[in-house]
């Protein structure tokens, strides 16, 4: 794949319709962190699956680690930095938001990770074997490399690049939608059922994944009104913007599902009611 960031980006300007998605993108992503952040601080604080003694500043390190949109949320924000954005910027942009792609599956790699914890406190206690684990680490490596030989071979106009990049990215797809939907079914027999729900949760994102992913390659591929700049608005939305907030959605409720944060609090009033209400 050639990425034409330089030669289909930059010949037109950003149209309004781009700067109100990116002023959409950059509001709806905070609100979005901001929940995740706090949700993700109290897990960090009761289930703490790390091998370090547990601190504020470390769960507060953890929580905002890997968040995603981050760097959709910076292509964003160089759109809106100037009325009329240079070459460089507008192509800085464009390779951001290209980019901000891998952060939505490292994020299905660390749920998946959290999916096998379902049900424990504190370092190790996965039910996932070692191999799984290994599995689930690996595809991170492979994604990162797909989209960064892809967004280079662009910049440089290195057609062999684009397509190894290209290559790469829909092989390891493919692998991580065969290795979700096998842990799916191996989840029914090793994990408790707030890892199974969550699992689930996790083969519900791979239809917007796979979405996202093809529009990834129609921006190259594709006629103009593809183009990540200037080209169709409902398209940008439809299958850019909407598709990362469902799949960030439904990895925030994977999470929250694999490491419930008011448990506890339930099962003790609960307890409290039992002992309050009078004998039968």
């Amino acid at each position: 794949m050639e990425l034409n960031l330089l030669s289909r980006s930059v010949d037109s300007s950003i149209s309004p319709g781009k700067r109100n998605i990116a002023i959409a993108e950059i509001v709806i992503y905070s609100l979005i962190h901001l929940a995740q952040f706090g949700t993700r601080y109290l897990q960090e604080q009761k289930y703490w699956h790390h091998n370090k003694n547990k601190g504020i500043g470390r769960c507060i390190l953890y929580s905002w680690w890997s968040m995603v949109g981050l760097l959709s949320q910076t292509g964003s924000a160089l759109i809106l930095a100037s009325s009329h954005p240079d070459k460089a910027m507008v192509t800085a942009a464009s390779v951001m938001q290209s980019v901000g792609l891998s952060p939505l599956l490292f994020e299905v790699s660390l749920v998946m990770l959290r999916c096998g914890q379902s049900g424990e406190t504190g370092p190790g206690n996965s039910k996932w074997t070692k191999w799984i684990r290994f599995a689930l680490h690996f595809f991170r490596f492979p994604i990162f490399f797909a989209i960064v030989l892809a967004v280079v071979g662009g910049i440089i106009q290195m057609h062999q690049l684009g397509e190894a990049g290209s290559i790469l990215l829909i092989v390891t797809f493919v692998y991580v939608c065969s290795l979700v939907a096998w842990l799916a079914v191996k989840a029914r027999s090793v994990l408790p059922e707030s890892g199974q729900r969550a699992v689930l949760l996790v083969v519900m994102t791979l239809p917007f994944l796979l979405v996202r992913i093809v529009y990834f390659l129609l921006q190259e591929y594709g006629p103009p009104r593809f183009n990540p700049a200037s080209g169709d608005v409902g398209i940008i939305v439809g299958m850019g913007l909407l598709m990362e907030i469902l799949v960030v959605i439904l990895l925030v409720l994977a999470r929250a599902v694999a490491e419930p944060i008011l448990t506890s609090a339930i099962k003790t009033r609960i307890a409290y009611d039992d002992l309050e209400s009078p004998a039968n």
